[in-house]
């Protein structure tokens, strides 16, 4: 537990339980963390239950409350067979004791989620410790009156000597909150993320992020012109009913005509591929390393000749993927489905999403991890896909999150021979998707893969 982390302040010095704003303020320094940065749920669920707890500070909030509010479950969830609000909580507690341990460590509010309750908790910390008092060098014997110093002379040394202890006090104190701010695991410095990461963070290497831009249709507005107006689709008037119930207050409902769709090829990515985006670059950022971004329409065979490669999205909404011919393992069909075309014992021959059967959302989906050379093979092509958007996303968290990168790079290193781990190769996950979001991803399986260009 986090309180027992924390010796809660003497309450004589101040308030009982820290005020509303003091409240806020931490929260939203939580929220903003590196450690909640890297999971959207969690995030949600804290602010959430949070603000529950700030404008009720006596209420309880249920369970059922939170599955519908916050998970998106209808009115038919039942906690008993359904774990999903405990699941994370209980993560959410872990997130909350990893932030006290590292970013948080120096903080004076507590933010608590006690085991058996989903209310959060405020109370104040304990500061830590006024450092030792500086000791002085001890007196000397006053010399003779003629050989005995002169006061001012006196006065100016033992200020000196204040003054040295005082900077030597506030450098160490510079370097502590460098090192709470970056956090304790910069990928910079950590040793899981070479096995992975190495080719792509080398001193002279340059890498091309590529986003995708699928195919999609949109609404048609007032202000799009004559030729796209005229390539627009109708809708048919059973689904026209149906939008107009779901969009009611939407915009696009609101155009006094019924609503048309246009394609649109240039002008979107999936939020998955986005989220993916602020990983990647996060962690060259923290890697004093820069990306190049471009969308999969715009470029070109002579954009990958002499750059590692990262591909954001699978053949569906990336055309760049298959267009480098390197034989896999793992490959994407025309079905929406991930096909092995060489299982190993316990491994399926295809894995397919799994939707919701009565709101028809996505609960399931997988996703793949693919290293493999680039146009020459002096660079590396990695591609982070998912069947969904929601895979993709898991796949970017998973090369990225510190915990998800150490287990990689040890089933890589169980696969090593006399020339090392493998250069190239494929991870299958598996996504738990709750509400959009991917929650849990598990690692199923790692093939090394030969060079076999085709």
């Amino acid at each position: 537990m986090i309180r027992e982390m924390a010796q809660i302040q003497d309450r004589g010095a101040r308030p009982a339980s820290p005020t509303t704003e003091e409240k806020i303020e931490q929260l939203n320094r939580v929220l903003g963390s590196r450690v909640f940065q890297e999971s959207e749920l969690l995030t949600t669920l804290l602010e959430y239950l949070a603000h529950k707890s700030i404008d009720d500070p006596i209420g309880q909030v249920k369970e059922y409350t939170i599955a519908l509010e916050v998970f998106g479950r209808d009115a038919e969830f039942d906690p008993r067979t359904n774990s999903v609000v405990r699941v994370q909580a209980k993560n959410l507690r872990t997130k909350l004791q990893t932030y006290y341990e590292t970013e948080g460590k120096s903080d004076g509010v507590l933010i608590d989620v006690p085991k058996g309750h989903y209310k959060v908790v405020f109370s104040y910390i304990r500061p830590k410790e006024d450092p030792p008092p500086v000791t002085l060098p001890p007196e000397v014997e006053p010399l003779p009156d003629d050989r005995r110093a002169d006061p001012v002379r006196t006065v100016l040394i033992v200020t000196i000597i204040l003054l040295s202890v005082i900077v030597s006090l506030l450098a160490l104190s510079n370097v502590n909150l460098r090192r709470t701010t970056q956090g304790d695991s910069s990928p910079d410095v950590e040793a899981d993320y070479t096995v992975v990461w190495s080719p792509f963070l080398r001193e002279n290497a340059s890498t091309l992020l590529v986003l995708s831009n699928p195919p999609l249709f949109r609404f048609l507005n007032n202000s799009d012109s004559k030729v796209i107006s005229k390539e627009a689709v109708e809708i048919p008037p059973a689904q026209a009913k149906v939008l107009a119930e779901v969009l009611k207050d939407k915009l696009v409902m609101k155009q006094g005509r019924a609503p048309r769709l246009v394609l649109s090829t240039s002008n979107y990515t999936g939020i998955g591929e986005a989220i993916g985006l602020y990983h990647l670059t996060d962690l060259f950022r923290s890697s004093g390393k820069a990306l190049t971004l471009k969308q999969s329409r715009t470029v070109s065979p002579e954009d990958l000749k002499n750059r590692n490669v990262i591909l954001l999205g699978s053949t569906w909404v990336n055309d760049w993927v298959e267009k480098l011919p390197v034989k896999e393992d793992f490959t994407y069909s025309v079905n929406a489905s991930i096909e092995n075309n060489n299982p190993l014992p316990g491994e399926e021959r295809e894995y397919k999403p799994r939707y919701d059967e009565r709101t028809g959302l996505v609960e399931e989906d997988y996703a793949l991890i693919t290293v493999k050379p680039g146009v020459t093979d002096e660079h590396r092509l990695m591609v982070l896909a998912g069947i969904l958007s929601e895979g993709t996303q898991a796949a970017a968290e998973y090369v990225t999150r510190k915990e998800y990168v150490a287990e990689l790079s040890r089933r890589l290193q169980q696969m090593s021979d006399e020339e090392g781990p493998p250069k190239y190769y494929q991870a299958l996950l598996k996504v738990a998707v709750e509400n959009g979001i991917p929650t849990t991803v598990t690692m199923l399986a790692v093939h090394s893969l030969k060079v076999t260009r085709h």
